[in-house]
């Protein structure tokens, strides 16, 4: 990692880090730095893949820049491969970054069978009614790539617990973070493993402060609020909600894994695939901040 300055542009080069949730922290603990030191430029060259977590924290980073300065980072020296990725995954044409070098049309993702494979960066805006639009939109096309996004997984009743946890947590942006959000869904894999992941997220208020009205939440932490989010049916804005209760219960059912990372604190829960009720909790409030929720779901096999 380095910070170049020409004398007109001072440029960050980002770490390979974009392979996960938890080594994409590193670069989101660089916001400060792209802050105190004027950074205006991101040099990519050094990535190697990036999922789709990643890639949405990305945006949000980006998008957050401009919010807070009204001045758009620039991306530089995008390896081809991530380009390519990128601008299929429709992250370029989101607006929250400059692009130093265009891509040329010829080397384009064509919408091809890895269509298939992925839903697509999607908005999903702040107010209800265009919320529920947006959310509509992507069951719809869940749906339609069901078969092929969950081709390692497919059974009878998997497609429906999906919709149900893409509804529910896309619910939350509209309910809870006083914020737009974005959604995004990819089958991948990863060595010899199939992955499937599905990604929201906001820059909003965040978990905490959506239940800064209750006192009984007054003096617990950050992850412990997520935590009882995930295994009690509490609400924010009801007095009993079965949000994010009942997406967690819809993972253990499927043996995956949630992960949930709110201002400066984060929760993860890791189903064993091999023992029925076994797993692991992860719990976290050094993280640095970054406003919002991000929660990424993950299937592997």
């Amino acid at each position: 990692m380095y910070v170049l300055t020409d004398g007109t542009t001072t440029t960050l080069l980002l770490p390979d880090r974009c392979r996960d949730v938890y080594s994409f922290e590193d670069i989101i603990s660089l916001g400060e730095k792209i802050s105190r030191e004027r950074v205006a430029a991101l040099d990519l060259s050094a990535i190697s893949f990036i999922e789709p977590y990643s890639m949405l924290a990305l945006l949000l980073l980006g998008r957050n820049h401009l919010r807070d300065t009204g001045e758009r980072l620039r991306l530089a020296n995008i390896p081809l491969n991530i380009h390519q990725y990128l601008a299929r995954m429709d992250f370029i044409s989101k607006g929250s970054f400059v692009l130093t070098d265009r891509l040329d049309a010829k080397l384009l993702y064509r919408r091809s069978s890895f269509s298939n494979r992925v839903i697509e960066i999607t908005d999903i805006p702040g107010r209800e009614r265009e919320s529920i639009r947006a959310i509509a939109g992507v069951i719809s096309i869940f749906r339609k790539r069901a078969r092929h996004i969950l081709k390692y997984w497919l059974n009878e009743s998997i497609v429906d617990y999906f919709v149900t946890v893409i509804s529910e947590v896309c619910q939350n942006i509209f309910e809870h973070s006083l914020d737009s959000g974005y959604c995004a869904m990819q089958t991948y894999s990863a060595g010899s493993e199939h992955v499937v992941r599905l990604v929201i997220m906001d820059s909003g208020i965040g978990i905490r402060e959506s239940f800064g009205g209750r006192n009984e939440f007054a003096s617990v932490s950050g992850s412990g609020i997520i935590e009882k989010a995930l295994t009690t049916p509490i609400s924010s804005k009801r007095r009993f909600g079965y949000g994010l209760c009942q997406v967690n219960a819809i993972i253990e059912k499927l043996k995956g894994s949630i992960y949930i990372r709110s201002a400066d604190s984060s929760a993860a829960v890791l189903y064993n695939r091999r023992q029925s009720g076994a797993s692991h909790l992860f719990l976290r409030d050094d993280l640095a901040p970054f406003p919002g929720t991000q929660i990424s779901i993950s299937l592997f096999g």
